[in-house]
């Protein structure tokens, strides 16, 4: 993710990426959001979702340990989370299997690009075929 989204989702969050700028002998998170800017808009809304949960029912204070992209999915590791949030996080792991992690357009996943599997549509694919 680009630096610029990268500090709007800490600005944001705080609370939730308070992990973002530690050491990598204490957390993941050191190395950012390892996943293209496409996904920011799924991020954003998850993340309010959770601080709201947390905010106005109490729930403990979820932080994020890593966030990124693997087998063409959205990955949100917690130290942390309620039922309520883990239904979230797997919602949002849902929608990156349909939105172009590239550019928030819709996409298929599962496509074979180098041997990774991505979510990506159809503009951001061409001429990256295996």
């Amino acid at each position: 993710m680009s630096p610029e989204l990268d500090a709007l989702l800490c600005e944001k969050y705080p609370k939730i990426f308070a992990q973002r700028n530690l050491p990598m002998t204490q957390t993941t998170m050191c190395w950012g959001f390892e996943c293209g800017d496409g996904w920011f808009t799924l991020i954003d809304v998850l993340c309010e979702l959770i601080q709201h949960d947390i905010d106005v029912h109490g729930a403990p204070q979820l932080e994020a340990r890593q966030v990124k992209q693997k087998f063409g999915e959205l990955r949100f590791y917690t130290t942390s989370a309620t039922e309520i949030q883990f239904t979230q996080i797997d919602m949002a792991t849902a929608m990156s299997k349909r939105t172009c992690e590239e550019c928030g357009a819709p996409a298929k996943q599962s496509r074979s690009i180098g041997g990774w599997v991505s979510t990506k549509c159809d503009a951001h694919t061409k001429g990256n075929a295996a």
